[in-house]
């Protein structure tokens, strides 16, 4: 991804501060704006919470607990309207549950019709196969990788649809450099019916179409240039396996 360019305006509001403040003074809409973040959120939960040593039901319900608790608002109305990363607070806090959770020696209630994730199975949607050596922080973080990667791929994915080139995504697609596919242009262009030039240029704007995606949804769980370009690097480095 190619770094952001330099601005003297102020970093702009994002979906993440704009919840933060938003909570503050119970301001109608912020419950289901920090519904739609945590929808990106419940898997990579999920994962830390398994390789944490729950099992599949327990993780699913401290999962579904602390989204809960989150909708409730107790913790966010209390946080420093300046909170940088969604994804270190909403790690962090759910390491607390966990604790709580483990000291009480009782399972959270879900919360209240107020939002509840399909958790669904769960374990057929992820990979479960650990990493070697692979901590529940590191499984968090991948998680959290994939996760915005499949999220930005799938807007991409509707931007095509809605313009009836459907067929061309899913062709294209596995052209995308992020999934390493070796691919023949040549091979794409003869499924297509286009020309070869064509489909380079088209791919080479899908690429481009889908690092604006994904930086997007990178800046919507920040507050500030300097949490989304220490973001963005990290997620660089958990992509390369660093």
């Amino acid at each position: 991804m190619e770094d952001v360019p330099a601005s003297t305006s102020p970093f702009p509001p994002t979906r993440w501060s704009l919840v933060v403040r938003a909570t503050a003074v119970d301001e109608p809409g912020a419950v289901r704006a920090l519904g739609e973040l945590l929808k990106c959120y419940w898997q990579p939960l999920y994962v830390f919470a398994r390789r944490s040593g729950l099992d599949a039901h327990d993780a699913e319900d401290a999962v579904q607990g602390f989204c809960a608790s989150l909708i409730h608002l107790e913790s966010l109305r209390t946080a420093n309207p300046a909170m940088g990363k969604l994804r270190s607070f909403l790690l962090g806090a759910f390491q607390n549950h966990l604790l709580m959770v483990h000291r009480d020696a009782q399972r959270q209630k879900r919360g209240g019709g107020a939002l509840v994730l399909s958790l669904d199975d769960a374990e057929a949607a992820l990979d479960m196969q650990p990493v070697d050596g692979e901590t529940p922080d590191r499984a968090f973080d991948r998680r959290w990788a994939y996760t915005l990667l499949d999220h930005a791929l799938q807007k991409l994915r509707g931007e095509f649809a809605e313009r009836g080139r459907l067929e061309v995504f899913e062709t294209l697609e596995p052209a995308l450099a992020w999934n390493g596919a070796e691919v023949s242009y040549e091979d794409l262009a003869q499924k297509l019916g286009m020309m070869t030039a064509t489909v380079g240029q088209t791919v080479k704007r899908m690429r481009k179409r889908f690092r604006l995606l994904l930086e997007q949804q990178i800046t919507d769980t920040v507050d500030g240039p300097e949490a989304l370009a220490e973001e963005r690097d990290h997620l660089i480095r958990v992509l390369s396996g660093g």
